[in-house]
């Protein structure tokens, strides 16, 4: 009788793990439908009254007409001073057989796109909770219309602009590179590539994190000891790799036969970046390229406020860490009062678009006060030290080439702007740890966004700014 019932344990065990596996599918589908649900529920009214107040705001009057153009396959229609690939456009076909082609249907396309990135955020944060042993959906969920909700990320789901769709296929081929579905996620990322440029970015992040990783692996292996004990920035591993051809190719065809389709994208847009003798596409005058430090001084300030429950977590250990160390924030301290002083470049639209926040941040505080710039310089560095605790029990593999990636992205933009930050903010944001002792402080984070969130619409509703150049009012956002 022993045998059978081990036997009747087995089956019973057979049949439970796919009703496991298909409860917890189902339970990510209802998560993903209500949270999709609840935030078109949300948006919908606000939506309908940003298109009743104005039908363009400032960039759309390039966007939406190209939008229009495509959308009724005008494919020979092409408005020099656009400066992104044609993505965004293209996937405007897709209103074309409903016989949608407006503004209405152009905006709907981004809010559309915001409800899908609040199903990405839940499932990608949800990933990142397993690994810290934390099965909770609600606090998934909860952080994932945290993360929607993000204000300037927010707002431009109500536009026709290229960041929120940009931000969907970032996400959809980072969830599948993080499955190690390499060929899908390689769709997605020539997708966002279209849709901006600097996308290549993180598409190249991937690869090279890839790359790394197989390169550790290949290395334990040869050498026969734990993965977890080869550090990728010691000297003997390279020196090894180079003398050992054996290794060496076994390591270079391991990386082609994983990164080829990332290879696919990047070099052609080498080319393109070589031949074109710049990223942009039209008017390359106000997008010349140029070392920016400061942007990196200016992300790590807009991190640290708006990732505000995990700066409260990580201030008194930031502080501790800065007291501790006190030659080296000294050091990081001269460094940035050096970079400020020298490499603060002030792009013409800052000073001339007051259509934009960061116009009034500037003319009010940078601007007006000379100290101001360099006064700042103590609260980059304890942001950054902030930004180095929160990630820094990440893979150090995937930590270096998401600092090089932030780095690329943001240090060769001359003009300050807030959309620039928004995919590194997301990716920051997914990989914090979570505060399992309380969700108050999310609940509070989410508050505060709603309330900068209602004081943003408020604005663009109620304050008209005229321009010479158009008859209809201006609006400020962000």
């Amino acid at each position: 009788m022993r045998p059978r019932i081990n036997v009747l344990k087995i089956s019973v065990g057979v049949m439970v793990l796919p009703n496991r596996k298909l409860l917890g599918a189902m339970n990510d589908f209802l998560w993903s439908l209500t949270l999709c649900l609840l935030f078109l529920i949300y948006s919908l009214p606000l939506f309908v009254r940003v298109y009743a107040t104005t039908q363009m705001v400032i960039d759309e009057e390039f966007h939406l007409k190209q939008g229009l153009h495509f959308c009724n396959k005008r494919f020979d229609v092409w408005d020099n001073k656009i400066t992104t690939f044609p993505g965004l456009y293209l996937f405007s076909l897709i209103l074309y057989p409903f016989n949608f082609c407006s503004v209405l249907g152009l905006r709907l396309i981004s809010l559309v796109a915001a409800a899908v990135n609040v199903v990405l955020f839940y499932m990608i944060r949800r990933a990142q909770l397993e690994k810290f042993r934390i099965g909770n959906n609600t606090m998934a969920a909860l952080e994932a219309f945290t993360i929607a909700a993000l204000p300037p990320l927010y707002f431009f789901s109500h536009l026709y602009y290229t960041d929120t769709l940009s931000l969907t296929m970032v996400l959809v081929f980072y969830l599948y590179w993080q499955k190690g579905d390499h060929l899908q996620a390689a769709v997605f990322a020539a997708a966002s590539v279209l849709l901006r440029q600097t996308n290549v970015i993180w598409v190249g992040m991937a690869c090279a994190c890839t790359a790394l990783d197989i390169i550790v692996s290949d290395y334990a292996c040869f050498k026969k000891i734990p993965r977890r004990t080869v550090n990728i920035l010691q000297a003997k591993l390279w020196l090894e790799l180079f003398k050992n051809f054996k290794l060496f190719f076994k390591c270079v065809w391991d990386v082609l036969k994983q990164c080829s389709f990332y290879i696919i994208i990047i070099l052609p847009f080498v080319g393109f970046v070589f031949l074109n003798k710049s990223i942009v596409l039209g008017d390359k005058r106000a997008h010349v390229a140029a070392l920016h430090v400061p942007q990196l001084f200016y992300f790590a300030a807009f991190t640290c406020i708006f990732a505000i429950t995990n700066t409260s977590q990580k201030i008194e250990i930031a502080l501790r860490t800065i007291l501790h160390r006190k030659f080296s924030f000294v050091c990081l301290l001269i460094i940035s009062l050096i970079i400020i002083k020298y490499n603060t470049l002030v792009h013409p639209y800052l000073l001339a678009d007051n259509r934009h926040y960061t116009f009034y941040i500037w003319q009010r505080f940078y601007g007006r006060y000379i100290w101001f710039k360099y006064a700042m310089c103590p609260i980059y560095v304890i942001c950054l030290t902030i930004i180095h605790q929160s990630i820094e029990h990440l893979n150090r593999n995937f930590t270096i080439m998401f600092y090089i990636a932030v780095f690329l992205s943001l240090c060769f933009q001359r003009l300050l702007e807030v959309r620039y930050f928004l995919i590194p903010f997301v990716l920051f944001r997914l990989h914090i740890k979570p505060n399992i002792r309380s969700r108050i402080p999310q609940w509070l984070e989410l508050s505060i966004y709603v309330a900068i969130n209602a004081l943003t619409f408020y604005i663009f509703f109620t304050k008209e700014i005229r321009w010479k150049d158009y008859k209809e009012p201006q609006r400020i956002i962000w």
